[in-house]
């Protein structure tokens, strides 16, 4: 007890201290401030997929792994949609897809590898007198009959429907791969300028993908938190650009409107400050908690800044949030710093903020130190932006605190009394007198009903586990942007007329092995005798890696690749990289048993790649998973036996030898490159990699896709020596969605230990801390089964939001706890201190949640449609929080009372 009395002794004199020397505190507030704020110009964006996952999960280390194995890239797409009768196959359109590749593969950091495009690709026609392979759009088409050419080309090869040309003919893509290294900002803005800068004649360009989301959702954040449009450099909106006054016409224009001409974080404070003006009818009150807010806001960025710490996704929110909850003490302080005011005229301005902080402090700390406590439990969260958004919030709601204890007494012991002096609201006609009696009215009403009441309350939550049920975890990075937008317009476009934008990775591994052991006297300069049985045929070894190890010991001593097999009687003798006498050398003298092993390339073997082109198949009938297409190795084996057969009707079949197999893959790296190539198949032949395009990333019908792979794997494949693994965006949301669960959880659990340690410190007792959590823990059940029925789905943005509501709705509890503890140590009885309690505490509470609720309210106009459901679920937990906490408490407070 000793301890909580050094702590409310603390908390009460830090106020007394700022009223004694006011002007001291303001210069330290101002220093502090002003030390912070450099920081800011070091922040970085960070809004790509990667930074969303756990850089330690397993699918994340393996979509790397392919990454670099295969030269995966992501792609902006550029879609070209034709208004011709024809489609695409007319000469403007060709001609526009030539130009526009031609300029993208100029820009800084690209080049002809990095683009797909029908500019790019080879025909199976050759250039005129020559065996070089032409484009399929050279030479520049010039009439009618080479247009149905073309036409006739494409359908044959088959290849690029559905990847570059759309499924009736009127769109085609320009494929843009982003290297590492390249920012996707910078360059996604040089994609816009050569768009705006090249005719496009009727023809409609628009531009989606996944690095075009990280860039958008870049610029939108900024222009949510209010950073002026000139310092980011390109316009989120080419077309439909407010470069003036105009009426909105839609909720989405009036949404891109206040982005780009006011932001959130200044219109939240616009609401808050109105909110706190039309409550009090007084401007200093409304004016007097901006230095707080605003110090509080440059200290947290400012300190990101030095430390690091990036603006992800989830802080574009921090603003807001760090605003509407700065706001609300000063709330409380307000209404009772102007009863104080009222009531005793005649006494000293000095004293009577003295005694308002004195009544205050502690319930202040109280519902900040909750509020922190639900901010601090992301902490724990595997996710990285997550976490820092939870400690940075925590931080800042803390040095909002501070900024409370010492800002807004410092400016209220320099402000002239007179000028906070009530207006009409004094007399009872309106502001906190009135509310007060209302409060006093419904305050019998409430105390009779009370077990009424609350049998009301626990009857909603009765029937919660019917949409509790209906909750659903759902997040991508399609849905991270207003319907209506271009970039959501275009990516529906890809998704519709093309296989589709979300891309899951399947690399297919099938390692052979070829062992056995020779004797030394097998070693001749340059050469290795080996059986002759080995291998089913020669096309498996050239190129292989070969390790040679003594019998007696399993030191690898020597390996190597093999350049050449000739086959010779009973023998097979293997040429190496490497020459043998280097083993020769490293082994004993006298005759020595070897063992060898080679690994064979098994992407060479007929019956690996048939058991591959089943796989296909068998993704190819997953379309109620959201399967759009699959492009797998056989495909490119069938597409590069045409190439060499264009006649033959029957040519699009696979390779029936290692030794036609492995003279088609030469033979695809002759005619689309050798980066194609890697792209297909690894270096040494052991893995492929097959594409799976889905329209939609829908957690559920993935993961069903998903377990019904590793259900063919087992059955079809494991018994050929293949196994499967998955790699691309689309697996990294799985592991992003598990990710989101688990936070969930864990910031469920911390922040109920946390509000439950502070409140039940701060106000002596275990049953204080209960009664504390109680309504905002109902407040949260209720609103995940609203989230259920309303069909809103648990996302990054979303999931932060019950922790949230456990800290900040804590508040109106806490001071009304307070209010009854302080009315029952002055003597009042339960029923006449929870009557007090509940006029003194009802005003300043209602207000409160009002303020709270139009600041996140706010929220709801952000360009990010997650942030924006994360305040309208907020808003509904205020208000649920509001409502629970003034019904619900009675009850228990004077269980006992007639």
């Amino acid at each position: 007890m000793k301890l909580r009395e050094r702590v409310v002794n603390c908390l009460k004199s830090v106020p007394r201290c700022a009223i004694r020397h006011p002007r001291l505190v303001l210069i330290v507030a101002a220093v502090v401030s002003l030390i912070a704020a450099p920081g800011i110009w070091r922040l970085k964006l960070r809004t790509d997929g990667a930074a969303l996952v756990p850089s330690a999960a397993p699918e994340v280390l393996y979509d790397k792994t392919i990454r670099d194995r295969f030269g995966i890239e992501d792609n902006i797409v550029v879609l070209i949609s034709s208004r011709d009768a024809e489609g695409i196959f007319n000469l403007v359109t060709l001609q526009l897809v030539r130009d526009l590749t031609t300029k993208f593969a100029g820009l800084p950091g690209l080049g002809s590898n990095n683009l797909m495009s029908l500019a790019t690709e080879t025909s199976f026609r050759f250039r005129p007198n020559t065996l070089v392979l032409q484009k399929l759009l050279e030479p520049p088409l010039k009439t009618k009959a080479e247009l149905e050419q073309l036409r006739d080309d494409l359908e044959k090869i088959e290849l690029y429907n559905g990847t570059l040309i759309s499924a009736d003919g009127r769109s085609t893509a320009i494929l843009i791969g982003v290297p590492a290294g390249v920012e996707c900002l910078l360059l996604y803005k040089e994609v816009q300028h050569i768009i705006a800068t090249t005719p496009a004649g009727p023809d409609e360009i628009a531009v989606s993908g996944a690095p075009v989301a990280e860039s958008l959702l870049g610029i939108h954040l900024l222009e949510d938190l209010g950073v002026p449009r000139a310092l980011l450099g390109t316009s989120t909106r080419s077309h439909e650009d407010f470069t003036g006054w105009k009426m909105p016409h839609s909720f989405h224009d009036l949404r891109l409107l206040i982005a780009q001409r006011i932001g959130l974080v200044p219109l939240a404070m616009l609401v808050m400050m109105l909110v706190l003006l039309a409550s009090f009818r007084n401007l200093p009150a409304a004016l007097v908690p901006l230095p707080g807010i605003l110090a509080t806001l440059v200290f947290v960025f400012g300190l990101m800044g030095w430390f690091g710490v990036p603006i992800y996704l989830t802080i574009a929110v921090m603003p807001v949030l760090l605003t509407a909850t700065g706001v609300a003490n000063d709330i409380y302080l307000f209404n009772r710093y102007f009863t104080l005011l009222h009531e005793k005229p005649g006494v000293s301005h000095i004293e009577l903020a003295g005694e308002t902080f004195d009544k205050l402090a502690v319930p202040l700390a109280s519902t900040s130190l909750a509020t922190g406590a639900g901010f601090f439990s992301f902490g724990f969260s595997p996710l990285t932006p997550v976490q820092a958004f939870g400690l940075c919030a925590g931080a800042g709601v803390l040095f909002g605190l501070l900024c409370s204890l010492t800002v807004v007494p410092a400016l209220l012991a320099l402000i002239n009394p007179a000028r906070f002096v009530p207006g009409r609201g004094a007399s009872g006609q309106r502001g906190t007198p009135a509310l007060a009696a209302i409060f006093g009215r419904l305050a019998p009403g409430l105390i009779q009903r009370r077990w009424g009441v609350a049998g009301a309350i626990f009857l909603v939550i009765a029937i919660t586990p019917l949409g509790l049920r209906r909750l659903q975890v759902q997040d991508s990075w399609t849905g991270g942007f207003d319907p209506q937008s271009d970039f959501s317009r275009a990516t529906r476009l890809v998704n519709e007329q093309f296989y589709g934008q979300h891309l899951l990775f399947i690399s297919c591994n099938a390692t052979q092995q070829f062992t056995g052991e020779i004797s030394s006297a097998a070693l001749t300069p340059g050469q290795i005798f080996l059986p002759a049985n080995l291998v089913p045929a020669d096309a498996f070894l050239p190129g292989s890696a070969m390790t040679v190890s003594p019998v007696e010991s399993s030191d690898l001593i020597w390996q190597t690749h093999i350049e050449k097999v000739v086959r010779n009687g009973t023998n097979l003798i293997v040429s190496t990289a490497r020459s043998t006498a280097e083993l020769t050398a490293s082994r004993n003298s006298g005759d020595t048993r070897l063992r060898f092993a080679i690994t064979g390339q098994s992407q060479f073997d007929p019956q690996i790649i048939r058991a591959t082109d089943g796989l296909g198949a068998f993704i190819r009938a997953r379309a109620d998973c959201g399967v759009g297409g699959v492009l797998d190795p056989a495909d490119y084996l069938r597409t590069t036996r045409f190439l060499l057969r264009p006649g033959d009707a029957n040519a699009k079949i696979l390779p029936v030898t290692a030794e036609e197999a492995k003279g088609l893959w030469d033979y695809y790296r002759f005619a689309r490159g050798a980066h194609r190539l890697r792209q297909a198949v690894n270096s040494d032949y052991t893995r492929s990699l097959t594409t799976v395009f889905l329209k939609d990333a829908n957690f559920v019908g993935t993961a069903r896709l998903m377990s019904d792979l590793r259900a063919y794997e087992r059955e079809h494949l494991l018994p050929l020596g293949i196994n499967i693994g998955f790699a691309g965006d689309v697996t990294v949301s799985q592991s992003l969605i598990h990710s989101i669960v688990t936070t969930q959880l864990q910031s469920l659990g911390w922040s109920l230990a946390g509000i439950f340690a502070v409140t039940a410190f701060l106000g002596g007792s275990a049953r204080w801390g209960f009664y504390c959590l109680l309504p905002s823990l109902l407040a949260v059940v209720i609103k995940f089964a609203v989230m259920g029925w309303a069909d809103i789905p648990l996302g990054v943005a979303t999931s932060m939001f019950a922790a949230m509501t456990l800290g900040i709705g804590v508040n109106c509890a806490i001071h009304l706890l307070e209010g009854f503890q302080q009315a029952q140590a002055a003597g009042a009885p339960p029923v006449e201190a929870l009557k007090r309690a509940l006029v003194l505490t009802g005003p300043p509470a209602l207000i409160n949640t009002v303020a709270m609720s139009a600041g996140f309210g706010v929220l709801m106009l952000s360009q990010v449609p997650a942030n924006a459901r994360l305040g309208i679920l907020l808003v509904l937990g205020l208000l649920n929080c509001f409502v629970v906490s003034v019904l619900l408490l009675p009850a228990l407070l004077c269980p006992r009372a007639k």
